[in-house]
């Protein structure tokens, strides 16, 4: 009788998914790799590859996704409309070659206010920046420091923020026209994070 089948098999190797997620400035990259940090445990089937691109307009954060897709499971480029006029041009561009963008309008701060308070309306920059000071009893800049603080208090509102996020994006597609950029304020953010969590119940 053979040995073989006595022997102890080794144990299957569990496959990670790859995900690229390519930010548009150091905010963008700093939520996210903090994102990672704390929801590690959820992410252990993922490698998740977080990296700021160095312009910042919707149009390059695309195309360099687009250029570095491969080897990926999933690339996500995430961006802001801010003032740039490619915003549009570069959704587009992400549907037509493959990869998701998680993009806000008109920034990512409106993401973090959703873990606060719903509110559907337009917002400008100005007027997000000093609601998330008056919350945060800070004011707001864009630093390291900052962002570390936002995700600390906004720790637990993760689910409710999605499902604020994803009522205004179904909105504006219904309501609002073709045009992402007249969807102010909309992000779709809530899709990468929900997709980041969900991905620790595949492949084991």
């Amino acid at each position: 009788m053979s040995k073989d089948k006595y022997r102890r098999r080794a144990p299957a190797l569990r496959l990670k998914n790859r995900v690229l997620v390519m930010c548009s400035a150091q905010t963008e990259e700093t939520y996210f790799k903090l994102f990672k940090e704390k929801h590690k445990s959820d992410l252990r089937n993922v490698i998740v590859e977080v990296v700021a691109h160095k312009k910042s307009d919707p149009m390059a954060v695309v195309t360099a996704t687009v250029s570095r897709k491969d080897g990926y499971d999933e690339a996500w480029a995430v961006f802001d409309k801010d003032d740039f006029i490619d915003f549009d041009e570069a959704i587009t561009l992400a549907v037509d070659s493959g990869i998701n963008c998680a993009f806000s309008n008109e920034a990512i701060e409106y993401w973090f206010f959703l873990h606060f308070e719903n509110r559907t309306g337009a917002m400008s920059r100005k007027t997000l920046n000093s609601e998330l000071g008056r919350k945060l009893n800070i004011e707001y800049d864009k630093s390291e420091a900052t962002v570390r603080r936002v995700i600390q208090k906004i720790s637990g509102r993760l689910v409710i923020a999605e499902e604020r996020a994803q009522i205004g994006h179904e909105r504006h597609m219904m309501d609002s026209g073709d045009a992402p950029s007249s969807w102010c304020s909309c992000t779709t953010i809530y899709a990468l994070t929900k997709k980041l969590r969900e991905w620790s119940h595949v492949r084991k």
